[in-house]
């Protein structure tokens, strides 16, 4: 944490630009990483100009790439994502789960939305991967009885701390839960310059990254691309 503080203070003062949610640092660096990984298809690109076109929050393309390689890298089987969208990163996980075996199952409480992601997993031939449930996560979570190897959450900021509680019980020994946007465009360094609108939400991410890092029985690194991605890992 020491060290991104640094990294948004050097940045401090820069033109920086925004996809989705926001990022924290130049634009042309995130255009550069992408640049270094895979082509991506039509349909993803057509996803990713439906969410700019409507304000929808998806991740970057670097932070799907990474969601279907940690997939890949822990083999994991049963994947949860909290937060579907319109199924931008669901893709990205089916498709690592394509290759382990796996399935995923992606909640969220707007059926409009939902239903779009249903339409893009079978434009990507993915359904057969993939269970939707329209709920809010946190009426859904205390009712699962089964563990999951990988738990990506890209929801409501505000119940990320909420999420925590719910979402630990639920990891497999050895499993990785995956949280997005947890830097919120650099604003949870202290004495960052942000519209005061934002203060809750802020003040909920400083919260959700404490309550992480003090979170028995599990490994924590937050790593600074996309808008921050925390990575916890629960000792076997």
């Amino acid at each position: 944490m020491t060290v991104s503080g640094r990294i948004f203070t050097r940045l401090a003062g820069k033109n920086i630009k925004y996809w989705g949610d926001g990022l924290f640092y130049p634009f042309e660096l995130e255009k550069y990483l992408e640049e270094l990984l895979p082509a991506r298809d039509e349909l993803l690109r057509e996803m990713e100009s439906v969410a700019l076109e409507e304000t929808i929050p998806v991740v970057t393309p670097s932070v799907g790439h990474f969601l279907q390689l940690m997939v890949k890298m822990t083999g994991a089987k049963r994947i949860m994502e909290i937060g579907t969208a319109i199924g931008y990163s669901t893709v990205y996980l089916a498709r690592g789960a394509a290759e382990t075996g796996g399935r995923v199952f992606t909640l969220d409480m707007n059926r409009g939305r939902l239903n779009r992601a249903k339409e893009y997993l079978k434009k990507a031939g993915l359904t057969h991967l993939v269970d939707f449930s329209c709920e809010n996560a946190l009426h859904c979570l205390p009712k699962l009885t089964e563990t999951y190897d990988l738990i990506f959450v890209d929801a409501a900021k505000g119940e990320y701390l909420d999420y925590l509680d719910l979402i630990a019980p639920l990891i497999s020994p050895g499993g990785v839960l995956v949280a997005d946007n947890v830097l919120f465009r650099g604003w949870v360094v202290p004495d960052s310059v942000f519209d005061r609108k934002y203060d809750k939400m802020v003040g909920c991410m400083r919260d959700f990254l404490q309550g992480l890092a003090c979170l028995p029985e599990f490994e924590v690194s937050v790593l600074p691309f996309g808008d921050g991605i925390a990575l916890a890992r629960k000792n076997k």
